[in-house]
């Protein structure tokens, strides 16, 4: 019995619009894995202490990034995530997150005891969130002892940070400008001037398993020159796994090395092949999915986000019942990534599709905007560890939360540990697919901090 292979196997005949953006293809061909792991020996080289063949990747992907040093990861982005947080702020200080930060960081400040404080988004009419700078700032002014910020650029839906303008307003304050980028690798190499390094962000965290043909969990952590270098490698190596993969480590640098010599004109290419099958889709009643915002806000125009007349839950089922996965579905549209390498090929087939998908209206393919953040009861490290409980969500307003709650997509949390769970956010919640809800136990019910704790 070999369970894992066989469900592999079945995926990988199916037409990837998700991560990750190798999707099937490695950049230089085919690799045994097996053959080609190994650890620390004398022949090759340690990621906490480099001095040869890791020391040599991480300059050459700091040099096309435009950073000062970067650090590969086989941890993921909340590896990066993580380090970054540690080395901004210490317990009991603060640190400024947007709303629909990743879980991650909310994970983080539980378990090394740093306060965070939320910047409510705003929604476009879609119901998809975005953040301005003038909102950072609103915090900014409010919470004058926090030690940094974090933007989110480009979120799920491939929206943009304001980066800089934010940036400067964090640096005015003595502050630190952190960025989680996940999303957004590719910008290194494609419309190179919305990276947030580029920027003046301080730290910065890519995945570049989501849009780059590297392998899952294969990161980033890019720093500025104000950065002290040796300080962010102790914080990495607290989080991290101290054997960290040389197989993922080896796709992250083919990753960069395939776009140094490929990735302006297959970013070119897919940019067109996407410019073209968004007129045509529009034709068949599948609209821009990124045109709702406001105009002082960017999108990632790689990032491919359709709004669909018979709402994207519907749309999402209708193309994996033709062997179509998709990144995301909400309530209006779906999300798509693609493969720099065939991306106008996978365009055609997801085309053809649509063109056999009656585009049928359904009045309710919109979801209702989550409540305001709710007040603050306990501590969030204090609540994160608390005792808890199992409550319906029909009787929890009152009661105080144990644990993040929101809907994916779009990742806000209406609930972090210690807030207090209002009638607005329990109603909210009664009224989501409970399959499309973060946060509930297996049986559907919140899990809450225990009464007298």
């Amino acid at each position: 019995m070999r369970p894992m292979m066989e469900m592999l196997q079945n995926a990988s005949g199916r037409l990837s619009l998700h991560m990750p953006g190798a999707q099937g293809q490695g950049p230089f061909g085919s690799i045994d894995p097996y053959e080609l792991d190994t650890t620390e020996i004398s022949l090759t080289d340690d990621l906490y202490k480099p001095t040869g063949a890791i020391q040599r990747a991480q300059e050459l992907a700091a040099k096309s990034a435009g950073a000062a040093h970067t650090l590969m990861l086989s941890g993921g982005s909340t590896a990066g995530m993580h380090a970054m947080l540690l080395y901004a702020a210490c317990k009991g200080e603060k640190v400024i997150l947007p709303r629909n930060v990743h879980i991650s960081a909310v994970h983080l400040c539980a378990v090394a005891g740093l306060t965070p404080v939320f910047v409510p988004v705003s929604y476009t009419p879609q119901g998809r969130p975005y953040l301005t700078a003038e909102q950072y700032e609103r915090t900014m002014e409010e919470h004058p002892d926090a030690k940094a910020v974090l933007v989110l650029s480009p979120d799920y839906y491939g929206t943009l940070g304001t980066v800089g303008e934010t940036a400067k307003l964090a640096h005015e304050r003595g502050m630190l400008l952190l960025c989680d980028e996940a999303h957004g690798a590719a910008m290194n190499w494609i419309h190179p001037e919305n990276s947030a390094i580029r920027q003046g962000a301080d730290l910065v965290v890519q995945s570049a398993h989501k849009t780059l043909p590297a392998l899952t969990a294969g990161a980033w952590l890019h720093a500025a020159d104000t950065i002290d270098h040796a300080l962010l490698l102790r914080r990495l190596r607290m989080v991290q796994t101290s054997s960290p993969s040389f197989i993922t480590m080896l796709s992250l640098d083919d990753a960069r090395a395939w776009m140094d010599e490929h990735g302006r004109q297959a970013g070119a290419d897919l940019l067109q092949a996407l410019k073209d099958f968004r007129i045509k889709a529009a034709g068949l009643g599948y609209t821009d999915g990124q045109a709702g915002l406001p105009k002082a806000v960017k999108s990632d125009p790689l990032r491919l986000v359709l709004d669909a007349p018979q709402g994207g839950f519907r749309l999402e089922e209708q193309l994996e019942e033709m062997g179509i996965d998709v990144e995301l579905s909400d309530a209006c549209g779906v999300g798509c990534i693609l493969s720099l390498r065939d991306g106008a090929h996978r365009l055609e087939r997801l085309l053809s599709a649509l063109e056999r998908i009656p585009a049928t209206a359904d009045a309710t393919a919109k979801a209702p905007t989550p409540p305001a953040i709710p007040p603050r009861a306990m501590p969030l490290d204090q609540a994160a560890f608390a005792p808890t409980e199992a409550v319906t969500i029909a009787q929890a307003a009152g009661r105080v939360s144990a644990g993040q709650v929101g809907l994916y997509p779009p990742g806000v949390a209406v609930l972090t540990a210690g807030e207090t769970i209002t009638p607005e956010i329990a109603g909210w919640l009664s009224a989501m697919p409970r399959n499309r809800l973060f946060g509930l136990d297996e049986n559907g019910m919140l899990i809450c901090v225990k009464e007298g704790v």
